[in-house]
């Protein structure tokens, strides 16, 4: 590249646009986390193979979106052990469900029972697989346990897939980079919010809003969400399960002190950047996203990349920015 168009670069203001690219790209999962799951899975797999003849094992929800959040710590991992339809349709769910608690707890002690569901969840790592029994009954249509009653319940798990990615194409692939974002923030304000929630919530926030930025996306939601969380929303697997928003219904006032609070920076965050103030705009984005928001010097190299800059023209450009040593 040319020393005029390295210096011109040098001297334009850090970019807050490259920092959500980065921020997005950051919550990707890491080629070795996808393999842990996977070998994980298959670990189990092994394991209930030595107990049950015929069955198999199904990742879908978050993992099968790739709106799962790296890190890895805290995440759910959604699983269903899937039975053949002749051994099991004519059993009441609680006896499928008690004999596969049996198993899975004798070989991993940390497995435990969500409380009134028939649902485990079952520790590994930093993450959690959240294991259902079922059997299919063609495609990716499934019979899952239904809470209210001791029967089997029809639960499509293609039927919010078509809806995400249908808008994930409608927002030019940003839709799942927001996704991912708006779990990250859940995750460092607290996690006080479902993560399925967030994904229905925010897909249904967005189906008639305009993308423009991710700054400008991340402020609407704060601000619209605020009237929605005292809602459950319907699981469009099967629209007789609710979907709580709140991992604990109690925070709901925690919860729109939190919306209203990340709105304020927010929209702040954007008027300071439209002032030419980015330094401050970082800052509120910072402590919306604390830990996890790239620092300055990432936003640098990220825009070194982004412009072809390699090698020593790369490092001079660094070390010329003034505020490169500063860490966030």
């Amino acid at each position: 590249m040319a020393e005029r168009e390295i210096t011109e670069l040098e001297q334009q203001p850090v970019s807050i646009n490259v920092a959500f690219e980065l921020l997005a790209k950051n919550t990707e999962l890491s080629l070795g986390e996808y393999t842990l799951i996977t070998q994980s899975q298959a670990d189990i797999e092994r394991y209930l193979a030595l107990h049950l003849s015929t069955f198999s094992t199904v990742l879908y929800g978050a993992f099968s979106r790739k709106t799962i959040v790296s890190p890895l710590a805290g995440s759910i991992v959604d699983m269903l052990i899937v039975y053949r339809e002749a051994d099991v349709k004519n059993i009441l769910p609680y006896r499928i469900f008690k004999t596969l608690s049996d198993y899975l707890i004798k070989q991993y002690p940390d497995v435990y029972v969500l409380e009134n569901q028939s649902v485990l969840m079952l520790p590994v790592k930093d993450f959690h697989f959240k294991i259902r029994p079922a059997y299919a009954i063609s495609g990716q249509i499934y019979m899952i346990p239904d809470e209210k009653f001791n029967d089997w319940a029809k639960y499509d798990i293609t039927s919010y897939n078509e809806i995400f990615v249908k808008q994930n194409v409608r927002h030019k692939g940003q839709l799942i980079a927001i996704i991912r974002m708006i779990k990250s923030w859940n995750r460092v304000s607290g996690n006080l919010f479902n993560g399925y929630y967030l994904e229905l919530l925010v897909t249904a926030l967005l189906t008639p809003y305009q993308m423009t930025s991710y700054s400008e996306t991340l402020c609407h939601l704060f601000n619209v969400a605020l009237f929605e969380v005292v809602f459950q929303k319907h699981d469009p697997a099967n629209m007789e399960f609710l979907v709580e928003g709140l991992n604990d219904v109690d925070e709901l006032i925690t919860a729109m002190l939190l919306l209203k609070k990340s709105y304020r920076l927010a929209d702040e965050a954007i008027m300071f950047e439209k002032n030419g103030k980015t330094e401050k705009a970082l800052d509120n984005w910072n402590k919306l996203f604390p830990h996890v928001f790239p620092t300055q010097i990432d936003i640098l190299v990220g825009s070194a990349k982004s412009a072809g800059i390699k090698g020593a023209d790369a490092l001079r450009m660094m070390l010329n920015n003034g505020g490169v040593y500063e860490t966030r």
